[in-house]
């Protein structure tokens, strides 16, 4: 008989003390006294007796109800983080007074019993940007920055790495933890949580992997078998064992006086057997495994500030860098009192992010999740009007996320003035598994000879490697996402005759010109969209490959055509990108009782058709981001650059579907950086004023904060971002020596 275990094992596993993050213990009277005392400079004049305005009084805070300070501090604390007031014509607190004021804010909400309804709202992602930029970069605040301590739980990604070491089947595993469809940076520790659903996907894994446990390690059978009660020893040696497979660690003596006491428990109950079985379920569920824990168990400074403990650290690294549990050098390096501070956490990070055999997946999925161009595949097209565009085989939407990884790659690995020429390089990257196969087809006709006696040297496989634009073999499944086809391909004399043979097949000719180059019919469409002529279509065309008409990330073929509709562009789409992710700007929700249809009028161009938006009404919102979009009207939505408009709906004109002249030029005001308001000619015009601006780079420091951190950038973390931009300045370019200062920041090192 089985008893039922949840609650048990839930109870023991999943809960956790934490300690209190933030908040001071003043009373009521000393809140609410330094609270008056800071709104009096700035506040209280267009807020205390009537006529007050915005029907807001402030002068009398002391003596409102509970429910009503509450209402009061939330409203407060809303406009002062958005810096709506005080009003731009009056006297402005500087950002250090803002930062001070929120300080005492949290204290009166402390005071009160509850917390800020607003600064949870302010955790979502969608919020980030309403923390005032130039506050952020302005030096004036001088807080030393923190983290709220926390639990952080594992993500589908580090989940996908790690369920090998729970001891069951991999691949009778399930994946608990859903990845976030929405477009963006997805890992934020404040929307990660374990609800029932997880909660039951992890139980029943947890009882898959026990059992195959118990059936197949020696030690864990016996115990199960016995026909009398184990002894302590034996159970805390198997204990132990588990835990350090699971939970990375040792348990502390009262955690194994606690798994001994449920296995006795249950085992009176039920056996030996589900005894043994609920243990081991109670391990894989213990809170470590399933959550990061971010609490701040180190030294606690004079302000009050926890520094992150050795194994804290161990795994905080591990998990920002490469979506795996600490390798054996880091645990040591905490076991030995070696992570200790800044100068040993940069060790470790530099050392991981040097080690090209080490797998950094997180950087280059950054860099996905910032610009959104691996939602190409979600865009339907229609293969009738794009001439061939499939959703199947080669000409599959993905190729071209695929194409754009390289892109981003490649600027990566020269790791100089990165932010720039992901914005304006010309060289991009046409490749695919065919290019594979007809790249390693040709090495072996040009080194046919030495080939086919069975000697490869080493500078020939370097050459190879240099070809394929690699550093080793290991990159070859992660540059040309090979997968199961030839994902072993070592560069050996009889792996290369494998492709040889596999071409040969597949092309089904003797005929070399066929095999090495030309697009088969299969393939025909696929350089459409980089606007390629017939002569250039080539698998072995030099890598990478300079386009005209294009500049960097923007104008890729797979960013055109994640950031488009199902059948036409989309400026308003591409415009609010730029606005949010590049000038760290908003634009405000659409109100519910606006028609956002755009109406239907096929002898017009969309741009035309888009002048509804500019009515007074809706222009409010649409200047900040329509004429960011305008641009971009000279590439169509697959993505190929264009100089008239189809109107493909209206009759054929001697065969041809009519057109009208593409308009791209637009005014920009209100950018946040003056440098670029004004005219702009076309995308690649305004994609250069961008890579030029202060603000820009800024911008996208600020979303690497929050994908490294889990969060929500704060005024305090101003020093942080301050450090990053002139950690990242002073390397020219490097993003690596960004991570490393967001990795060794006291935002990264320090709870609170």
């Amino acid at each position: 008989m089985k008893v039922n275990c949840r609650i048990v094992v839930l109870s023991l596993s999943l809960s956790l003390v934490c300690p209190c993050a933030e908040g001071r213990t003043e009373d009521q009277a000393s809140a609410a006294a330094q609270l008056q005392n800071r709104l009096s400079k700035h506040c209280v004049d267009c807020h205390s007796t009537d006529p007050q305005e915005g029907d807001v009084r402030l002068d009398n805070f002391a003596e409102l109800s509970a429910a009503r300070k509450e209402a009061l501090l939330n409203r407060i604390e809303e406009q002062v983080v958005l810096a709506r007031m005080p009003p731009q014509d009056g006297d402005q607190p500087t950002a250090a007074e803002r930062n001070e004021l929120l300080t005492v804010l949290t204290s009166s909400f402390a005071a009160l019993g509850t917390t800020s309804m607003f600064r949870e709202k302010m955790k979502a992602p969608g919020y980030a940007n309403y923390v005032d930029h130039d506050s952020l970069f302005s030096g004036e605040i001088t807080t030393k920055a923190y983290s709220p301590a926390r639990l952080w739980r594992t993500s589908p990604y580090v989940f996908d790495n790690i369920k090998s070491q729970y001891g069951g089947e991999p691949q009778h595993l399930r994946q608990p933890f859903i990845v976030d469809d929405k477009q963006g940076i997805k890992d934020y520790a404040s929307l990660l949580f374990a609800d029932s659903a997880v909660v039951n996907v992890l139980i029943t894994n947890a009882g898959n992997s026990a059992d195959r446990l118990i059936a197949t390690r020696p030690n864990y059978r016996s115990l199960a078998e016995s026909k009398d009660a184990p002894g302590d020893e034996a159970l805390k040696n198997a204990i132990s064992q588990q835990f350090r497979q699971v939970v990375y660690r040792e348990p502390t003596a009262d955690e194994l006086s606690r798994y001994v006491a449920l296995f006795r428990k249950t085992a009176n109950d039920a056996g030996n057997t589900e005894g043994l079985r609920v243990t081991l379920m109670a391990i894989m569920l213990h809170h470590e495994s399933v959550y990061r824990v971010e609490i701040g168990l180190g030294d606690t400074d004079t302000g009050g500030r926890r520094l992150l403990a050795p194994a804290e650290l161990a795994f905080a690294i591990a998990y920002a860098i490469t979506d795996r549990r600490p390798d054996e050098i880091l645990l040591q390096a905490a076991r030995n009192g070696n992570l200790r501070g800044r100068d040993d956490v940069k060790t470790q990070v530099v050392r991981l992010l040097r080690d090209d055999s080490i797998d950094k997946p997180r950087i280059l999925r950054f860099f996905q999740e910032f610009f959104g161009y691996v939602h190409a595949h979600k865009v339907f097209k229609d293969a009738k009007r794009s001439g061939g565009f499939s959703y199947y085989g080669e000409n599959y939407p993905n190729m071209y996320e695929r194409d754009a990884d390289f892109f981003v790659m490649s600027i990566l690995e020269r790791d100089k003035d990165v932010f720039r020429k992901l914005l304006t390089s010309d060289e991009y990257f046409i490749l695919n598994r065919q290019t594979f196969r007809n790249t390693v087809y040709d090495f072996y006709q040009k080194n046919k000879e030495q080939l086919d006696e069975g000697t490869l040297t080493d500078e020939m496989t370097q050459e190879l490697l240099d070809r394929l634009g690699l550093k080793g073999w290991h990159e070859l499944n992660r540059k040309y996402y090979l997968h199961n086809f030839n994902r072993g391909f070592n560069g050996s004399v009889r792996a290369i005759k494998q492709i040889v043979k596999e071409v040969r097949q597949w092309k089904k000719t003797t005929d070399e010109a066929k095999l090495l180059h030309g697009m088969q019919p299969l393939y025909t469409k696929y350089p459409m969209v980089y606007d390629l002529g017939d002569d250039e279509q080539d698998y072995l065309l030099p890598q990478p490959y300079k386009r005209p008409n294009r500049a960097g990330m923007l104008t890729h073929p797979a960013w055109l055509i994640a950031h488009s509709l199902n059948d036409t562009t989309d400026p308003i789409r591409r415009g609010k990108w730029i606005r949010e992710r590049l000038l760290a700007g908003t634009v405000p929700d659409l109100p519910i009782t606006v028609d956002a249809t755009v109406p239907e009028d096929h002898t017009k161009t969309l741009r035309e058709r888009l002048a509804v938006t500019e009515q007074q009404e809706c222009w409010r919102c649409h200047q900040q981001m329509n004429p960011l979009g305008y641009p971009f009207e000279i590439y169509d939505d697959f993505g190929r650059y264009r100089t008239e408009e189809s109107l493909d709906k209206l009759p054929k004109r001697d065969g041809k579907d009519p057109t009208k002249p593409v308009r791209a030029g637009a005014t920009l005001a209100g950018t946040g950086n003056k440098e670029l308001d004004g005219e702009v000619k076309d995308a690649l015009d305004l994609i250069n004023r961008l890579a030029a601006s202060d603000r820009v780079r800024q911008s996208v420091i600020r979303h690497a904060f929050r994908y490294f951190m889990g969060r929500n950038e704060m005024l305090t973390d101003s020093q942080t971002l301050i450090a990053a931009d002139k950690a990242y300045l002073q390397s020219d370019g490097s993003f690596n020596a960004l991570v490393v200062s967001l990795l060794t920041s006291d935002s990264f090192l320090y709870r609170k």
